[in-house]
């Protein structure tokens, strides 16, 4: 099969739900944020989400990805990333509109929730400029594929897709990763700034985890 990495649209929404669902339904944490919703519910969530967030595109810089099969034009992956950007003083107004209060469906862990999602917000303000840097936000769901023997080359074609627009625009690129994807991150040339410490055994889980965050320079290495 050949795959190739187009934008993704609004349409593309009943196909990203279910696929932000699965691709993360085994990990730690996003396993205990919404442990007792009910999956219709959580797909509702999620396409609400993604409606709001693509009407909201032109004020946040983000932006949206997907890697479908060429041949049959099936999605298979998606991801969504923060580029740099600016705003006119209209769009500035405009964007201070903007809800931004949390919402979840009814089942959600809210504690876990606002702890884990407030830490992250509060690293990212520390450690990235908004518009100057690329950013991919939280939760790792932005970085989601089908469970093909090909998803590690995919999530790859997204990440070169994103890095390749960092580097003309000569910006810095700021991602957060639990253990597993960092080293992934970490061969195409992010280096580790800051971590968030979750103790998962308050809500719920089993373990303490860890969320590394990341930066990568503009032109940064990769190695093989």
């Amino acid at each position: 099969m050949v795959f190739e990495v187009v934008p993704a649209e609004p349409s593309d929404i009943p196909a990203i739900a279910p696929m932000h669902i699965a691709a993360f339904e085994d990990d730690p944490i996003m396993g205990q944020l919404m442990p007792k919703a009910t999956y219709q519910n959580q797909l509702d969530y999620f396409a609400n989400y993604y409606r709001k967030h693509f009407a909201e595109k032109h004020l946040t810089g983000s932006v949206f990805h997907k890697v479908v099969e060429t041949e049959t034009g099936k999605l298979v992956g998606f991801s969504k990333w923060k580029y740099a950007y600016s705003l006119t003083p209209e769009l500035q107004e405009e964007k201070k509109k903007l809800d931004t209060k949390r919402t979840y469906p009814e089942g959600t862990n809210v504690a876990l929730y606002e702890q884990f999602f407030s830490e992250l917000d509060e690293l990212r303000k520390k450690n990235c400029d908004e518009y100057k840097d690329y950013c991919k936000p939280p939760l790792r769901q932005r970085l989601a594929m089908l469970q093909l023997k090909h998803s590690h080359s995919l999530g790859t074609m997204l990440i070169r897709e994103s890095l390749a627009a960092a580097d003309r625009d000569n910006a810095r690129a700021y991602v957060e990763a639990s253990p597993k994807g960092l080293g992934l991150y970490k061969r195409y040339g992010w280096k580790e700034c800051d971590k968030i410490v979750v103790d998962m055994r308050h809500h719920g889980g089993t373990q303490v985890c860890t969320e590394m965050c990341l930066m990568r320079e503009p032109g940064a290495s990769t190695t093989s």
